[in-house]
């Protein structure tokens, strides 16, 4: 996997995967705790996207 000094590059096709992933699971009966780790993660994504693009969601 490569790192940049921004994080780690996210890969759209597997972005795109995951976020269909999520929306699905949310129609799936599982686990409050797996559900929590699956958002957990979402934001994650998120997150190295922001600072991959120079954005952190606080602002900084």
């Amino acid at each position: 996997m490569a790192d940049r000094e921004s994080g780690p590059i996210v890969d759209p096709d597997l972005d795109k995967a995951l976020s269909e992933l999520l929306a699905q699971t949310e129609k799936e009966p599982i686990s409050p705790r797996l559900r929590d780790l699956a958002k957990r993660l979402e934001a994650a994504l998120e997150d190295a996207r922001h600072r991959r693009h120079g954005r952190a969601k606080d602002g900084r």
